[in-house]
């Protein structure tokens, strides 16, 4: 009596297909996982490209930035605001959402058109600093660090999203 059991096969089919379903859902979860609809790709930008000259003259600085470590500083001429704009090395929104416990000050927006954060230790208010962080695409993002007088009555996460917004529909498609 050489029975074929059909039970347990088609079990194991199904739990087979359970289990692709779940290795696949896994995976696509560590792919960046953020969602960006309309992808950018800033990393071919030099620096101080990545914010159109003219919003950064809007912005009041009107002396040129300043590159180094890969990222761009615009500051006023007695340096006491200043503005810097880079992408972000290794690093993807998803990993500040990820580490947002880490942060006294965080916060999810939209910058853009994308997906955005803001990531401080601090009160930017009080201490005169603030990070916002834009993904690019899922697995890129860029960084605006401002800083104005402490104490001043402006906010300085003001000055960080208005020069994100103008840049990111100047970065050229992923």
């Amino acid at each position: 009596m050489n029975e074929k059991v059909a039970v347990p096969r088609i079990g194991a089919v199904r739990l087979g297909s359970v289990g692709l379903a779940v290795v696949a859902a896994l995976s696509l979860a560590g792919c960046g996982g953020v969602q960006v609809d309309s992808p950018k790709d800033a990393s071919g930008e030099k620096p101080c490209d990545l914010v159109p000259e003219q919003t950064v003259h809007e912005l009041g600085f009107h002396l040129g930035g300043k590159e180094s470590a890969g990222a761009c500083t615009w500051s006023t001429p007695r340096d006491s605001v200043r503005l810097e704009v880079g992408v972000v090395a290794d690093r993807s929104l998803q990993d500040f959402q990820d580490a947002a416990e880490e942060y006294s000050d965080f916060g999810e927006l939209t910058i853009g058109g994308h997906p955005a954060v803001r990531a401080n230790s601090g009160d930017p208010k009080a201490d005169g600093t603030c990070e916002l962080v834009v993904a690019a695409d899922a697995d890129q993002a860029v960084s605006a660090k401002s800083k104005i007088p402490s104490g001043a009555t402006a906010d300085p996460c003001e000055l960080a999203e208005r020069a994100l917004d103008a840049a990111v529909p100047s970065w050229p498609a992923a």
